[in-house]
């Protein structure tokens, strides 16, 4: 195909902002096909300004979202064998479902708290991808928040205070109780948790834009600052990163694929009856190191 036909289809796509906060919807592809790398530019460079993308009305296979989400980089291995990842190791269900009394995937109640994915690994995910397969009819949404406009909004003075620090970001894979997770400022580490300490600042590697770079359900304390400034510090920038108007609220809709940029947001998910399925295919793609 020459150059001329790749404009044309990119020119096809059709954009609506979701909020004014982020997020953009595109129709006009269709992903479960190749797609030409005029059209993947011109969605890559919707995503770098929107930080998320929903392209709805999609009928995705499993290996058609695999091989999508290898336009934006390598892949992530799931860290435990999920049902998916029986097609590939990068797949997982984010479902409630059970096959012969077995969780097929995982749906941790820790995802009601903002986070960003893998942010307790020295190299955390660049991008995650969900593909909405049931969806229930009350709850299961998810909440975005843009972290460039919640660094953006900060005084000058908190600006500088955060210049320099890091904060570390923990994961306890062998504690599920994330009530006990919130209270780990004042406990000790688990000798099974996973941990890693990134800056508060976070310099976009392809925007150049500053965002906020910690979470309520991970972030655990800020490195060489006393607990209890570290803790009331962070606190505070809890509470300011999750106001309103940084935030869009997905309500999915079965054929939604919905891909966010984990470097300048955080997500979290409503809560919905345990009477009905929510069943998602994810995939997610590795990043650098935050700079």
């Amino acid at each position: 195909m020459n150059s001329s036909a790749h404009a044309t289809q990119a020119q096809t796509l059709q954009t609506r902002p979701l909020s004014p906060a982020l997020g953009v919807e595109i129709k006009g592809v269709d992903l479960s096909q190749p797609m030409d790398d005029a059209t993947f530019a011109a969605l890559q460079q919707q995503w770098y300004e929107h930080c998320v993308l929903c392209l709805p009305g999609q009928q995705l296979g499993d290996l058609d979202q695999v091989r999508f989400a290898e336009r934006f980089g390598e892949l992530a291995m799931t860290l435990h064998e999920y049902e998916a990842g029986k097609v590939h190791p990068a797949l997982m269900y984010v479902t409630n479902e059970k096959k012969d009394g077995k969780f097929v995937g995982a749906l941790p109640d820790g995802e009601m708290y903002f986070h960003s994915d893998m942010c307790y690994l020295e190299r955390p995910s660049m991008a995650t991808m969900l593909y909405a397969m049931v969806i229930p009819k009350q709850g299961g949404n998810t909440l975005f928040a843009n972290m460039y406009k919640a660094y953006e909004a900060l005084p000058d003075a908190t600006k500088q205070r955060l210049a320099g620090l890091k904060a570390v970001n923990v994961y306890d894979p062998g504690n599920s109780n994330y009530a006990a997770m919130r209270t780990r400022m004042q406990a000790a580490p688990s000798p099974t948790a996973r941990s890693y300490a990134h800056p508060i600042v976070f310099t976009h590697p392809v925007t150049g834009r500053k965002a906020l770079y910690m979470n309520r359900l991970m972030t655990e304390s800020i490195v060489g600052m006393p607990r209890e400034e570290s803790t009331a510090l962070l606190e505070s920038l809890f509470d300011h990163q999750e106001q309103p108007q940084f935030i869009y609220e997905h309500r999915w809709t079965p054929g939604d694929v919905v891909i966010w940029d984990n470097r300048c947001t955080l997500h979290a998910r409503t809560n919905f009856s345990a009477d009905e399925l929510r069943k998602l295919r994810r995939v997610t793609v590795k990043g650098g190191k935050p700079s």
